[in-house]
């Protein structure tokens, strides 16, 4: 086991280094406090700040598989009509690690189409470590000249922008309906790294994605929102999403997520507003994926955990 889990090391590295266009950043996580990350224009567009983090594990079950941790931070200026956000990231991809701050800014302009709407346009910046981790991986030469310096690093700076419009701030308020689209590493530079023989290189590619859905009250503290959502990474790379979520004011959420390549998810979490809560909310939820296909069973299951607190203004 331990034999084919280097191997899968060691074709990932190949073909991240030969195609340039694989999935370069982290999958997208279906918490959609963290939605700003991926989308700057959407950044504390419900005028509540929150202070948050997310623990995700894949591929249980295989050394050194894929983890993200990831803490955030979005505040309004209401009175303004703008938002700004903060996030640091790390990322562990054997034998590849990322480590990223990034900031976020958005501006809300009223369009008048409905009572309560109003399109948001954000930018975000990113300044990232990547590093390379060669210790468990395995060669058939024994100076592979392909093979970066162990431990080598490189620090590139990179954006991204997006915009969003909504019909309402408010879930609660009204039905909603809601799309978005954003881009994140505009400069699509090469990522070189030192010590090797060769011209090894990871061009950065564009990312992008796209989500459009709707809230649909049920009574006067319950909403369903079932929605899409497309990510793209360059070169013909796509994944379609479906997602459907269901919340009870100060209660609880649940949500189920399913993707064309398979994986589906559930997710739930409990919001605790009693007590050193009162003034906001105290969130805390966990969720399970699997992939449906024929690597299911191969790659297992994976995990996130969230928590965050929130504090309406």
């Amino acid at each position: 086991m331990n034999t084919i889990k280097i191997y899968l090391g060691v074709l990932f590295f190949t073909s991240f280094i030969c195609t340039g266009f694989a999935q370069q950043l982290p999958e997208r996580s279906t918490y959609d406090a963290n939605a700003f990350i991926w989308n700057p224009a959407m950044t504390s567009i419900h005028n509540y700040w929150e202070l948050g983090a997310t623990y995700k594990q894949q591929w249980v079950g295989f050394d050194d598989a894929p983890r993200t941790l990831m803490a955030s931070f979005q505040y309004p200026f209401v009175d303004k009509n703008m938002s700004m956000g903060m996030y640091m990231m790390h990322d562990k991809t054997h034998p590849l690690l990322f480590n990223a701050i990034g900031f976020t800014y958005n501006y809300q302009f009223k369009l008048n189409i409905t009572r309560e709407d109003f399109l948001s346009i954000g930018l975000l910046g990113t300044y990232g470590e990547y590093r390379v981790d060669t210790k468990n991986i395995l060669t058939s030469l024994e100076q592979d000249p392909l093979m970066p310096v162990d431990g080598a690093s490189k620090i590139i700076p990179n954006a991204g922008a997006g915009i969003f419009y909504t019909t309402n701030k408010d879930k609660f308020d009204s039905n909603t309906i809601y799309l978005g689209v954003g881009v994140q590493q505009l400069f699509s530079s090469d990522l070189k790294f030192d010590g090797t023989d060769q011209d090894v290189n990871f061009l950065r590619a564009p990312h992008a994605n796209a989500i459009m859905g709707v809230t649909l009250l049920m009574n006067a503290n319950t909403y369903i929102e079932p929605s899409v959502w497309l990510n793209y990474a360059g070169e013909n790379i796509y994944e379609l999403n479906a997602g459907f979520r269901m919340e009870q004011e100060d209660t609880f959420w649940a949500a189920a997520n399913f993707s064309v390549s398979q994986n589906f998810s559930v997710q739930g979490g409990v919001i605790l507003t009693d007590g050193i809560f009162e003034d906001g909310q105290m969130r805390i939820g966990g969720l399970a994926t699997y992939n449906l296909g024929k690597l299911g069973s191969s790659i297992g299951l994976g995990y996130e955990f969230y928590v965050a607190y929130r504090f309406y203004n």
